[in-house]
């Protein structure tokens, strides 16, 4: 739930942001939005998918090891990107600030989801996906309604 809102902030006010308080044009806040979101991507499969199952065929505690550190990780590069760009930064600067903050962001998504399998009864798991699905979808609506308060 709560680690939901703030990336439902990103990918709503991101754009807007950087547009209107960094000085970037709207063409290049998108692009920077879309290089955010390739890293995602990227880090959602790469680490997230891949490397979580290599982990997980070591021992079954580090996905969880490898999430937590990935999403702390992420958080430095995201604090770049809002506190220490602007439009006189290089571009190629920020695309690779963007890039990393995207990374670090996505491999928690399958790892959180595949450790929920792991520690859930077989009849309870539907019921568990559902709370986490609710709770998921609810962090990514809320966030953007909290900004616009």
């Amino acid at each position: 739930g709560p680690g939901c809102i703030t990336w439902g902030i990103i990918n709503v006010f991101l754009n807007d942001f950087l547009s209107e308080d960094r000085g970037f044009t709207v063409q290049m806040a998108t692009t920077t939005l879309m290089f955010f979101s390739v890293g995602n991507g990227l880090g959602l499969f790469l680490l997230g998918g891949g490397m979580g199952q290599k982990l997980y065929r070591l021992d079954k505690r580090y996905p969880a090891l490898l999430a937590g550190i990935s999403a702390i990780g992420g958080c430095f590069p995201l604090w770049m990107l809002f506190n220490a760009v602007d439009v006189h930064t290089a571009y190629g600067l920020v695309v690779c600030i963007a890039l990393l903050a995207g990374f670090g962001s996505g491999p928690t998504g399958p790892i959180v989801k595949a450790t929920l399998t792991n520690v859930t009864h077989p009849k309870a798991r539907g019921q568990a996906f559902a709370f986490f699905n609710l709770f998921d979808d609810f962090g990514k609506g809320l966030g953007p309604f909290f900004v616009s308060l």
